[in-house]
């Protein structure tokens, strides 16, 4: 690198070597997962949980939820997360669920007898499931 020297507290230099090429890849040791990877994994162990709300519904429906149904319940949710919804319909049979995806909570459950009103609002999404 050449310096010039205009005034003693002053210093002139060439700019740094430009390089050309591609950028180098990191290298990655073989057992160490990507950042990527390591947040799916995150977000698929985290269960569905439910408010309030819906639990106080499925308690006055009388049947709770199987394990069976909850696993479909949490396949819908990723589905729905996956494609960024923010409310989310999850239509199984028997049962409908109003979801919010982004936080994995079940607002509201919806029995089959009070689905003959046909209409649900607020939502920007449908998963339907076994139908």
């Amino acid at each position: 690198m050449q310096v010039r020297v205009i005034d003693p507290r002053l210093e002139v230099r060439s700019p740094a070597p430009v390089r050309s090429g591609r950028p180098e890849q990191v290298r990655r040791d073989p057992g160490v997962k990507s950042f990527a990877e390591v947040l799916s994994e995150v977000k698929k162990s985290q269960q569905v949980t439910f408010s309030k709300h819906a639990e106080e519904r499925l308690k006055t429906w009388g049947e709770g939820i199987d394990a069976e149904k909850l696993a479909k319940l949490e396949e819908a949710v990723d589905t729905a997360s996956a494609k960024g919804a923010r409310s989310t319909l999850v239509l199984m049979k028997g049962v409908a669920f109003v979801v919010a995806p982004q936080t994995r909570t079940v607002i509201t459950v919806i029995p089959e007898e009070r689905m003959k009103e046909n209409v649900f609002t607020s939502i920007d999404s449908a998963v339907l499931v076994d139908r």
